[in-house]
């Protein structure tokens, strides 16, 4: 079962994100998100966060299609994606963000860094935007591509070991990455799947298409 999270980040192709959103079973918006929803023609099953940037005419939109609000204060220790992703978790094992990354770095690192709790919890959470898949990886995973498309690795903990992936240009068998040293950049698949196994650490990898 796989839930969607529409964040309040940039949106450039409105139908290349809605394709995307055809197989998952819940939708969940994260306060602005309902901008993107509204000009997505995608009613959510549930809108969640402060509504600080959420503007007034959206909200009174999916009110008037009975679309659930989950409110909380403005004053709080967790973003609203936090919360919705934590929300998500709870009864869903895949779960995809829309919408995540854009001109706030800010945001865009602390929503891949929340990607981590999905890792230790067993979930398969992935950042999408127009050009790339976000991952936050502990143990494995199997990705999917198309020969030539760019796979990276990045070490979220100071160091990763254990590193063997397949299916590459570059395979790497028993490999430690540290943070300061980003070898494992542009990487490319060699067909149309590749396999990631660490032993220790957290790993972002991220696959790209220019």
């Amino acid at each position: 079962m796989k839930a969607a999270i529409i964040c309040n980040g940039s949106i450039e192709n409105y139908a290349v994100m809605k394709e995307k959103l055809t197989n998952a079973d819940y939708i969940i918006c994260a306060d602005g998100g309902t901008r993107h929803a509204y000009h997505m023609s995608i009613i959510p099953d549930i809108i969640i966060g402060d509504l600080d940037s959420s503007k007034d005419e959206y909200i009174e939109y999916f009110t008037g299609k009975d679309v659930p609000i989950l409110k909380y204060s403005s004053d709080k220790d967790k973003t609203d994606t936090h919360i919705c992703l934590e929300y998500a978790m709870e009864k869903y094992d895949e779960i995809l963000l829309l919408g995540a990354t854009g001109s706030r770095f800010d945001h865009t690192l602390g929503n891949v860094s929340i990607l981590r709790l999905a890792a230790d919890k067993g979930k398969r959470a992935c950042i999408v935007d127009e050009n790339n898949e976000i991952y936050v990886v502990k143990d494995g995973l199997r990705l999917k591509g198309s020969k030539g498309d760019i796979l990276s690795l990045l070490p979220l903990s100071s160091k990763v070991e254990g590193i063997n992936i397949t299916g590459v240009l570059y395979p790497l068998q028993n490999a430690v990455m540290e943070i300061g040293n980003p070898y494992g950049v542009s990487n490319k698949f060699a067909g149309s799947e590749a396999e990631l196994t660490i032993s220790t650490g957290y790993m972002i990898v991220i696959i790209s298409k220019d």
